[in-house]
């Protein structure tokens, strides 16, 4: 079992001080950082696509850092890169809906993690939306389930902005969710449809 550590720097004047010392610090650092990252990529995540605008600005992204925190109101949060378009499309729109991918759309989750994707609806087939997109916030036909959230706060972490938002409506589905472990994606357990549809709306 690989064990990885993320060290913190010594302190300025301690001992390593000289040049090739720093070098090799650096270089140990980087090398940490790398195994700290892989070991991220080790605990299961659900695949979801943020979507949000309407229109040619409509706009989606892949995320695996999404959750939820249950409570009175239920939150949601997720991270993402700073300065990126995912980002900058959240933080101008009063809405965005969290689609919960289901293990048969792993293009579209390929698709909105691409650098290079188009913006509007046009991007995919009228039948890849749910319901009228231009009525509202757009959501992804088929996901296992749909969350609508309000943007409240954004938090900068490292290189990255935390978005925290209320959820304001929810809706889930049967199906088998898509996963992402170890660097690739995967098909979760299946869930019936007797346990499902259930829809709930928990603000006005």
């Amino acid at each position: 079992m690989a064990l990885a550590t993320r060290r913190t720097r010594p302190a300025e004047g301690a001992a390593g001080g000289a040049a090739g010392g720093a070098a090799g610090g650096a270089a140990g650092r980087a090398l940490g950082d790398t195994a700290v990252a892989a070991a991220m990529r080790h605990f299961v995540a659900g695949v979801t696509v943020l979507t949000c605008g309407t229109g040619e600005a409509a706009e989606g992204v892949t995320v695996s850092t999404f959750s939820t925190v249950p409570g009175d109101p239920p939150m949601a949060c997720v991270a993402l890169r700073r300065g990126s378009r995912g980002l900058r499309a959240l933080a101008n729109c009063p809405l965005f809906v969290a689609n919960g991918l289901a293990a048969a759309q792993e293009p579209l989750a390929r698709h909105f993690a691409r650098r290079g994707r188009p913006r509007g609806l046009a991007q995919l087939p009228p039948d890849a939306w749910s319901g009228d997109p231009g009525d509202g916030v757009p959501r992804l036909s088929g996901a296992v389930a749909w969350l609508e959230c309000k943007p409240e706060l954004i938090v900068p972490l490292s290189d990255h902005e935390l978005v925290v938002a209320e959820v304001v409506s929810a809706c889930h589905t049967g199906g088998t969710p898509l996963l992402t472990f170890a660097y690739d994606l995967h098909s979760g357990p299946a869930i019936s449809a007797a346990s499902a549809p259930s829809t709930e709306r928990t603000s006005p």
